[in-house]
């Protein structure tokens, strides 16, 4: 039976264009994605908007527009910027779908039932910013008033309000996230959460508001709507058709245990996504996700938190008409590190592209039909020859091909291209000391022959296993060379017989990467 995978990126909130944040997040949830398909997995991929709340109601009328023109308005520039960066989504959720707001009325209706949650009176600072309550033992004093740990300021708020029942359940998802080590990684964010927010006893959840009305109406008492947090938790289980007429999905890639779930956030959401979501699911009776990567940030070039007052933000839209999707792709997924904060520059962004995309992968594709169209009377053959180095060229090859399920399995997609490129550098070594226009000088050409064979089969594994990156020019890669699909299967990438009889259909090729200034 083939295994099952389902991976989600937090669904991102409707109150601005996207950021360089929500382009990396999406890029490594994308590559996640591909390089399970590659290895042989049924794999579900869903993304989204969050578009309820305070705050989205506020934007909405700061730029006199209603509620769901402003989410429309908003989610048209996510869905242009996945476009561009071929992020190959199966799923998209928008909270504001009629049937993720008729499921989380179900659960509302099924969690009250249950005792889990009560009416009560909400008073509390509140961060409009956060959408959540803080205790004054969390919230940082200032000058000129207290502020939530990521810098918004606190209002005083009270009204009446329904409550979950969170406090009940303090130790136990204490006692869950110490007894899972992998469920949240890196296991930095699990600490974090441990020293910070369950040391104590955790406070009662408000999960409804009257004050605002832009939210998901409770059939109970409908002068209440439902509070963010609960509202937008549940789509990555209603967007598989939980609690819908429907939930073959659900089914599919949640219910059966035997499917693999990854959830794919920032390290900001992380208190939310670790703590309030296990134990929604545990009252909903619904299992919890096998594992959470809670990435860093990514900072300006000097180490420096991006904002507008820096002058230092990078807007993906402007990144986009310099760039194209395998550039962004490639460089964010070779430099940086899911583990840690990690620094934009656009200088190492060229540089990049310049020196691993144009000068070795590109330029090996190139300099292979260069090279086969100069000496046409050598076949594309396994002569059996053994040339010089070869023993190092294949073990670059068997060191990527022997990890790359590991380093899948472990979402370690930076050291994949480290591997790829490391076995693309060994090719081009492999061509500089076997010098192709000696052999064809001095008349060796079952020696050509192999070694015009080597590089290509090297070539397809190459592309291959760079494609979850390099979705468009391993396309290019891929025409150039003559690949079939067959041969490109991850199953077949050892098989060098699937190569007999290869040849090229045409000798002329144009540069896949083109260098930058």
């Amino acid at each position: 039976m083939q295994k099952k995978f389902y991976i989600t990126t937090a669904i991102h909130y409707a109150s601005g264009k996207p950021h360089i944040g929500h382009l990396y997040e999406e890029i490594l949830a994308d590559s996640i994605a591909r390089y399970k398909k590659l290895i042989g997995y049924d794999v579900y991929f869903l993304t989204g908007m969050d578009e309820h709340g305070q705050k989205i109601s506020e934007y909405a009328e700061k730029n006199s527009m209603e509620n769901q023109k402003w989410v429309d308005y908003i989610n048209t520039f996510f869905v242009a910027l996945w476009e561009k960066a071929d992020i190959g989504y199966s799923g998209y959720i928008r909270t504001t779908n009629p049937n993720h707001m008729l499921a989380v009325q179900k659960a509302f209706t099924q969690l009250y039932k249950e005792n889990y949650i009560y009416l009560g009176e909400w008073k509390t600072l509140y961060c409009v910013g956060c959408e959540e309550a803080y205790s004054e033992g969390e919230a940082v004093q200032k000058e000129d008033g207290l502020y939530c740990r990521v810098g918004h300021k606190l209002t005083v708020k009270a009204e009446e309000s329904y409550f979950f029942k969170m406090s009940d359940f303090t130790q136990w998802i204490k006692e869950y996230l110490q007894s899972h080590d992998n469920f949240l990684l890196p296991s930095i964010r699990r600490t974090e959460l441990l020293n910070n927010f369950l040391g104590e006893k955790l406070l009662d959840l408000s999960v409804s508001r009257v004050s605002f009305d832009w939210g998901i109406p409770i059939l109970e008492n409908k002068k209440h709507v439902m509070y963010v947090w609960l509202d937008a938790l549940l789509n990555y289980i209603t967007a598989l058709g939980w609690n819908q007429d429907d939930d073959s999905l659900y089914q599919k890639y949640w219910a059966d245990e035997n499917s693999e779930v990854l959830h794919v956030i920032g390290k900001d959401i992380a208190r939310f996504h670790a703590i309030y979501w296990p134990i929604f699911l545990k009252c909903l009776n619904v299992r919890e996700p096998n594992k959470i990567i809670a990435h860093g940030f990514i900072m300006a070039e000097d180490g420096r938190k991006m904002s507008k007052t820096f002058g230092n933000v990078v807007d993906p839209e402007e990144l986009f008409q310099e760039f194209d999707s395998d550039t962004l792709r490639y460089y964010f997924s070779k430099e940086f590190n899911c583990d840690s904060d990690n620094s934009f520059s656009k200088n190492k962004l060229v540089e990049t592209y310049n020196s691993d995309l144009a000068n070795i992968i590109g330029n090996l594709v190139s300099r292979f039909v260069g090279i086969a169209a100069q000496n046409k009377e050598a076949l594309i053959k396994n002569t059996g020859e053994v040339l010089e180095n070869k023993s190092e060229l294949n073990d670059a090859k068997n060191k990527l091909l022997d990890n790359l399920a590991y380093l899948v399995n472990i979402f370690n997609i930076k050291e994949i291209v480290g591997l790829v490129l490391d076995f693309a550098k060994s090719v081009n070594k492999y061509i500089e000391i076997n010098k192709p226009w000696e052999l064809k000088k001095s008349g060796e050409t079952a020696k050509l022959s192999q070694l015009l064979f080597d590089v290509a089969n090297s070539i397809r594994i190459i592309s291959a296993t760079i494609a979850p990156i390099l979705t468009k020019g391993t396309q290019k890669i891929n025409k150039a060379m003559n690949f079939s699909d067959e041969q490109l299967k991850f199953e077949n990438l050892d098989n060098d017989s699937l190569m007999e009889n290869y040849n090229l259909s045409n000798y002329e090729v144009e540069p896949i990467y083109n260098r930058k200034k």
